[in-house]
C-alpha cells in the first residue's frame, strides 16, 4: 500500500499533467521520482511539502471557481 507521501506526489503529478511535469517542477530525476512515487522510499520533506503546495493550490483554485465572482 502506498503512503500519504507517494499518494500526494501522484496527486501533484495529476494536477500538473503528468509525472514529467512534476519531475521538472521538483527538479529531480525521473528515476528518483519513480522510486518515491512507488513508495519504495519516501521523498525528502522539502519535496513532499512542494507536492503539498501544488495540491493545495489546485484545491484553492477549484474552490474559488465554484464560489464564483464575489460581489
Amino acid at each position: 500500500m502506498r503512503g500519504v507521501r507517494s499518494q500526494t506526489l501522484a496527486k501533484a503529478a495529476e494536477v500538473l499533467g503528468g509525472n514529467e511535469a512534476l519531475r521538472r517542477r521538483l527538479n529531480v530525476s525521473a528515476l528518483l521520482l519513480a522510486v518515491w512515487m512507488s513508495g519504495a522510499q519516501p521523498p525528502p520533506t522539502d519535496v513532499f511539502l512542494k507536492a503539498v503546495d501544488i495540491v493545495a493550490e489546485e484545491l484553492v483554485d477549484s474552490i474559488k471557481k465554484r464560489a464564483g465572482p464575489r460581489n
